[in-house]
Parts: C-alpha cells; sequence; structure tokens
C-alpha cells in the first residue's frame, strides 16, 4: 500500500474515533446544562413569598345606604295628623385606608378609616318642602378583628372580619344654611357603627398585595339635630322625623397594599 493510502487510513480512523468521543462530550455538556438549569429553575419555583405581620393598605370604592321612610306624627293641625317622611342616600364614591397586624397564622386585626361621599335627600318634610338634597359626607373609623383560614404562605388569604367603631354623618356648611333659609335647623350626628363582611388579599409580588373587601356597616339611623315629630306653632310648619330601625350602609372596595415585618 502506498504511504497515501496509509495516511489515509489514518487519517479515518482517527475522524471516526474523534467521532463518538465528540458527541458524547457534546451529550455531557448538554446534560450539563439542562441540570444546571433544572436546579435554577426549581430554586425558583420552589421560593415561596410569605405575607408579611403589618399591613398598610389604601382602597376605593363605592357606597350604598339606601332608602327609608318614616311615619310622622304631626300635632297642632287640624288638617293631618301624621306624614310619611322621607330619607334617602345617594349611592357615593368612597376611599379610604387601613393599617393592619396580623397576630399569628390565622388572626389579625387592623384600623381602617374611610370617607364616603353620600348626597342626603329628605322628602315630604312639610307642606313646602317637598325635596331638600344636603351635601353630605359619612366619616367611618373602626377596629376591627379578623380570621384568615390559610397559612402566610399561601399568596391568596380569604377573610372574614368584625369590627366596632364610629360614624360621623356629616353636613357641610352651605347645606346647613340653605335648611336653615327654609326654617330647618340641621346638624351633623355622630353615631355608634358595628360592621361585619368579608373579602381577600393576593400576594402579586414580594410586599405588595391586591385586596377586596365587602363589609356592611350598622348604625342607628342619625338624627341630624331634627325633631321626632312634626307640629304646627303659630300658622307656621315645623318639621319632624319619627326615626326607627337601623341603617345598613354596603360597601365595595378594591384595594392595594404594601407589607412588611418588623
Amino acid at each position: 500500500m502506498s504511504p497515501d493510502g496509509s495516511r489515509k487510513t489514518i487519517d479515518v480512523s482517527e475522524r471516526d474515533a474523534r467521532g463518538p468521543r465528540a458527541k458524547a462530550a457534546l451529550a455531557m455538556s448538554l446534560i450539563v446544562l439542562v441540570l444546571a438549569c433544572s436546579r435554577s429553575a426549581f430554586a425558583q419555583t420552589s421560593y415561596q413569598p410569605e405575607q408579611g405581620e403589618w399591613e398598610a393598605s389604601i382602597f376605593a370604592g363605592g357606597s350604598f345606604a339606601g332608602n327609608y321612610q318614616f311615619p310622622t306624627p304631626v300635632s297642632g293641625s287640624d288638617q293631618e295628623f301624621s306624614r310619611s317622611v322621607g330619607m334617602r342616600y345617594i349611592p357615593g364614591y368612597q376611599i379610604g385606608l387601613r393599617v393592619s397586624q396580623n397576630l399569628n397564622d390565622f388572626w389579625g386585626v387592623d384600623l381602617e378609616y374611610s370617607f364616603a361621599n353620600q348626597e342626603l335627600q329628605l322628602t315630604n318634610l312639610s307642606p313646602s318642602i317637598q325635596r331638600l338634597s344636603l351635601c353630605h359626607f359619612i366619616h367611618d373609623l373602626t377596629y376591627n378583628v379578623s380570621y384568615l383560614p390559610l397559612r402566610p404562605t399561601k399568596r391568596f388569604r380569604p377573610y372574614a372580619d368584625v369590627g366596632v367603631g364610629a360614624a360621623l354623618f356629616y353636613i357641610c356648611g352651605r347645606s346647613r344654611q340653605e335648611a336653615m333659609n327654609l326654617g330647618l335647623d340641621i346638624r351633623s350626628s355622630w353615631e355608634f357603627v358595628g360592621n361585619w363582611g368579608g373579602g381577600f388579599k393576593y400576594l402579586i409580588a414580594d410586599h405588595y398585595a391586591v385586596t377586596f373587601d365587602l363589609k356592611d356597616r350598622l348604625s342607628r339611623i342619625p338624627s341630624y339635630g331634627i325633631p321626632v315629630s312634626a307640629r304646627v306653632v303659630g300658622g307656621q310648619f315645623q318639621p319632624g322625623i319619627s326615626l326607627h330601625g337601623v341603617m345598613q350602609n354596603w360597601q365595595i372596595n378594591f384595594g392595594f397594599s404594601y407589607q412588611w415585618d418588623e
């Protein structure tokens, strides 16, 4: 065999030997790369963000208090002995803030303030006042206790809560003056309030969550300083409202919160 032929045979053999070694090295490299990527992916997916001990939230939504009718006695008149006086709260927007603390895995407390803009309408107060619209705000300050059935390691945590506090049913100054011009002395009222409801919070990233809640706030119906009965004195009709029952103010809110640990 010629020298050239021998070299060709050696070249072919070496090439044949290098082929399996190259394929084995490539396969090993791919295996190492896959294992490294898998380990990294596993480390990322196994990480569980945990909801913090403290939470500060802002929220906004709607407030819905309903309509009420009150049969009201009228004294000193020979034309009527009773009239049905109406009180209507126009649905309005609500904003607020809340500071919460998780006491343990399942129980928490919070202090909440909310502001609702709800126009107040009074109807059939007197023969001359058939409808009176008033600029009206509701300020609520409550302390609440909540139960959360899922642990803080869960992104989604529903909850139920109950609380107590106080509410200021505020009549704007210009509306008070308009009522005074009509012979009606009206003022803002404070009431004790209790509430119950529920909602959920969902952790979208470390320290940040979105929230939803639905609450029913219960209180006495505020009197606004209006007498409990109407009367006619010297030919002048003096309005009154015979209030009774419980006021239900339903509130629906969506919010955003920041969480942290001490």
